[in-house]
């Protein structure tokens, strides 16, 4: 097989395509000081499949995830067409899509899909950074390379970096400030992180301001087409066991941190509504779920929202 119709396979199923040597990807991450697992296979493909940047907005009684969650769930859009396309190669394969040990990021600006912006996001200058990033190491030696052109960076800007609510780039990369990370995070959650929260899941912000996403985002592949289930009920939430919550949201990426992070996320988001419609649900909550990490947030929130309600009933 030679690189071109390697390359040609999957650039049937993804928008963009590099194709580089598993040596070089494995030194360079040497190099760096970044823990990657060894891979005999010689060469590595990153691969990237847009996604659209649609905007959806809480109401009293359902709430919204970040707009990657969109759809059906990226790691197994991207997983199934991994594995259409090495159907029609017939050689030896592995793949990873985002919870693996490997660094995409690091693969994909090897590769040339983009820079590595200083939102830590991969930006390209078609797509920006509305896509989705995965690798696949295949047991076939090419000896040559296709690496897609970079020709772009960040410059001056600081657009991203005093958008950020939580000030997690303010000197480099924060991650425990990320909003995107402690609202997935199991842990007890600080007033200032309760108060800068503003989505069921993820975070948006340093993606909606950034320069390089005007007029970006406008692709939509079929498997991201709004499947209904973006809208997440509270009372669903409140009520259904964890089983009944992932078949009612079967297929939402969302779900992988488990029902109870929703919920946590949720009680931030009903305080910042002052939304009192769920204060038995939520104390029913606090007989059902032990989790230290939840039971705090519960118990603060509904203080606050029974201070909410017992003040409106006074005026």
């Amino acid at each position: 097989m030679h690189t071109k119709e390697l390359h040609d396979a999957f650039k049937s199923s993804f928008d963009l395509v590099g194709i580089i040597e598993t040596k070089r990807y494995l030194e360079e991450a040497k190099k760096m000081g970044k823990e990657v697992p060894h891979v005999d296979f010689p060469t590595m493909v990153v691969l990237g499949l847009a996604y659209p940047m649609r905007i959806l907005k809480h109401t009293k009684s359902h709430l919204v995830s970040s707009f990657y969650t969109f759809g059906n769930d990226y790691h197994t859009v991207l997983k199934e067409r991994i594995h259409q396309v090495m159907k029609t190669i017939g050689l030896r394969y592995e793949l990873g899509v985002d919870n693996h040990p490997h660094n995409e990021r690091l693969a994909a600006t090897l590769a040339g899909l983009g820079f590595f912006a200083k939102n830590q996001l991969i930006i390209n200058k078609d797509l920006g950074s509305y896509f989705f990033l995965g690798i696949v190491f295949i047991d076939v030696n090419l000896g040559q390379e296709i690496v897609l052109e970079v020709d772009d960076d960040c410059g001056d800007c600081q657009i991203c970096i005093q958008s950020c609510p939580t000030h997690a780039l303010d000197d480099g990369y924060d991650m425990n400030r990320c909003m995107s990370y402690y609202n997935q995070a199991k842990r007890i959650i600080t007033d200032d992180e309760m108060q800068s929260n503003y989505l069921l899941f993820g975070c948006d912000i340093c993606q909606r301001v950034c320069p390089k996403n005007v007029k970006k985002g406008t692709i939509i592949h079929p498997e991201f087409e709004l499947s209904g289930k973006e809208m997440v009920s509270i009372m669903d939430l409140f009520t259904l066991s964890e089983k009944q919550f992932r078949e009612r949201y079967e297929g939402m990426s969302y779900l992988w941190k488990g029902k109870t992070v929703l919920m946590r996320n949720a009680l931030m988001l009903l305080l910042k509504q002052k939304n009192t419609d769920y204060l038995y649900e939520i104390e029913e909550t606090l007989i059902k779920y032990h989790a230290p990490w939840y039971k705090d947030t519960a118990i603060r929130v509904l203080d606050a929202l029974k201070q909410i309600k017992e003040k409106g009933q006074k005026e």
